[in-house]
């Protein structure tokens, strides 16, 4: 398979271009804009819908509007809030 002269020029090659399970995941959420209750690793729970995503942070917007930047190694684990 032939890499196009774009995908040249930014340096990008077909392997590199996939997407991770969890990546994919967190897109879903994103653009559905479910809310989430995200659990660090102190304990504290965090319920928001996520802004945007990369691969060291996420951002969620509260219920009351307020916007937090969490690292992605901080966290425990996040689910869909019922």
């Amino acid at each position: 398979m032939e890499i196009s002269q774009v995908e040249k020029m930014r340096g990008m090659t077909h392997s590199e271009d996939r997407l991770s399970p969890r990546e994919v995941e967190l897109i879903k959420y994103r653009d559905n804009r479910t809310l989430l209750a995200v659990t660090l690793l102190s304990g504290e729970t965090i319920e928001g819908a996520i802004r945007w995503h990369d691969h060291l942070a996420l951002r969620l917007v509260q219920v009351d509007r307020s916007e937090m930047t969490i690292f992605l190694h901080a966290i425990s684990y996040y689910r869909p809030r019922l």
